[in-house]
């Protein structure tokens, strides 16, 4: 739910918006910008307050500035009057706004003081802050930013021995670690197994107040990783944690995303649970949660892809992703937005939202495709979280990169704003390629015409005998291992 409601008189009091909006995003404050004159749109100017569900109000305006009085002439709801310097200062617009009538109220804050109207709102509506928040140091690495590979890794190093000890007197084919796993239930039935989340691309959501399309990252982190296990998805059950139960225009943009997701690889919703924890479940905001999801699959014993056929000669594929998809979401937040709004325009013809929302492709149809043609698959490497260094779990080799796709603009406008690294963003990113699949070089146009009916496919590279597993890009001399 949108918290505060910020509408100025007009675009040329965006500077003092900004000041605004700024404070409360540092706050963690929920808001929506609109522009309307109390002169010229009356009628505008009252649509927008009696339509708006925020819980304050923040006018702003200068000259006359009947703005403020008018917004509160529209609500009972808290307004808070921002006067806007002009010819005489912005004295002018002070009077103006302080001066209203017994029973239509307004706060009154300094002549451009819009981060005192800020963190007034938040007082209002109860955000704790003592103090401004201290503006951090934009982080280079996903270390800094606060997940450190190294440490999570050791920790999947604990707990596997525990996972591997489950193993005894089962019928599992795999070792710990691939993209999912099997169970043998008969000699041409194995059930396959994974389960994955959308991360800290909720806060994004929570932030652009849009939640259509995290659903189908969910449902994609799942069938994605199945696929890499060479099986076919066959069902899908979710898990909602939540603070308190969420309003119904959310549930049913994250149901509409979770359909979406299921219908486009024809699997059904299965179940699923609902857990509201409101001492575990923290965030920004009221309505905070994480959202998960475990994916079931089939496949026939034979006919299980975990790389293990890759050889030295083999040609690797990219399929092209859409966009950042659903990983590396603590370094890109803490690089983009502390510097652009989510509804602020990118170069490249889309707001900050749109391109950080864009739902994670979803890549079933591409492997059924290969499969009902009976390409001989070797490896495929679904790249989310780490990067390219998933391509690490197929094989005791180097695969070296040669080409790849233009880098996209979103991955471009991280690598310069945040100052990081090639190693760094191909170490949490997908760079523009969301699959990667590893064929014979006797199949590789055959595999690529097929896969480019679908999205834009291309050779990325080869794989070569190695006593230890590495990729090197080339193109940017970088080796991951």
């Amino acid at each position: 739910m949108v918290q505060v409601l910020v509408v100025a008189g007009s675009k040329s009091d965006e500077s003092v918006v900004t000041k605004t909006t700024d404070v409360l995003r540092e706050l963690g404050v929920t808001f929506t910008v609109e522009y309307a004159s109390a002169h010229r749109e009356p009628e505008k100017v009252r649509a927008i307050v009696e339509a708006a569900e925020a819980r304050v109000i923040i006018a702003i305006a200068g000259l006359a500035a009947a703005l403020p009085g008018v917004v509160a002439a529209y609500t009972n709801k808290p307004v808070i009057g921002v006067p806007v310097s002009s010819a005489l200062g912005g004295l002018d617009a002070l009077l103006s706004i302080v001066q209203m009538p017994k029973g239509t109220p307004v706060a009154t804050v300094g002549i451009d003081n819009g981060q005192n109207a800020a963190y007034l709102a938040a007082r209002i509506i109860g955000v704790e802050h003592k103090e401004p928040a201290k503006k951090t140091a934009i982080p280079h690495t996903y270390a800094q930013a606060g997940v450190d590979e190294e440490i999570v890794s050791a920790g999947l190093e604990m707990i596997s021995k525990f996972v591997r000890e489950s193993f005894k007197g089962c019928n599992v084919t795999q070792d710990f670690g691939h993209y999912a796993n099997t169970v043998k239930i008969s000699d041409d039935l194995c059930i396959a197994l994974t389960t994955d989340g959308v991360g800290s691309k909720v806060l994004v959501a929570q932030a652009a107040d849009r939640y259509d399309t995290i659903g189908q990252d969910c449902v994609a982190m799942n069938v994605n990783d199945l696929i890499c296990i060479g099986a076919t998805p066959v069902g899908f059950v979710d898990y909602l944690a939540v603070a308190r139960p969420l309003p119904q225009r959310i549930l049913e943009q994250i149901g509409t995303g979770l359909l979406a997701g299921c219908q486009e690889c024809g699997i059904p919703i299965l179940g699923g649970e609902t857990a509201v924890m409101p001492e575990i479940i923290k965030g920004v905001g009221e309505d905070v949660f994480d959202l998960a999801g475990t994916a079931v699959g089939v496949v026939k014993p034979s006919e299980i892809i975990d790389g293990r056929a890759v050889e030295p000669g083999d040609i690797m594929l990219g399929v092209a992703s859409n966009g950042l998809h659903s990983n590396g979401y603590t370094l890109a937040r803490k690089v983009l937005l502390p510097k652009t709004r989510l509804d602020e325009m990118m170069p490249w013809g889309v707001t900050l939202g749109h391109e950080m929302l864009k739902p994670t492709r979803i890549y079933v149809k591409h492997f059924k495709a290969l499969k009902e043609a009976g390409v001989d698959v070797h490896g495929i490497a679904h790249i989310t979280g780490t990067g390219f260094r998933k391509i690490l779990r197929l094989k005791k080799a180097r695969f070296h990169i040669t080409a790849l796709p233009e880098t996209p603009p979103i991955f471009e406008t991280i690598l310069l704003e945040g100052r990081v690294s090639w190693a760094d963003m191909y170490s949490t990113f997908n760079m523009g390629v969301g699959l990667v699949v590893v064929v014979p070089k006797k199949e590789r146009d055959r595999a690529i015409d097929i896969l480019s009916k679908l999205d834009p496919t291309m050779e990325i590279g080869k794989v070569e005998e190695a006593q230890k597993a590495s990729v090197y890009i080339e193109p940017h001399g970088v080796v991951i291992s």
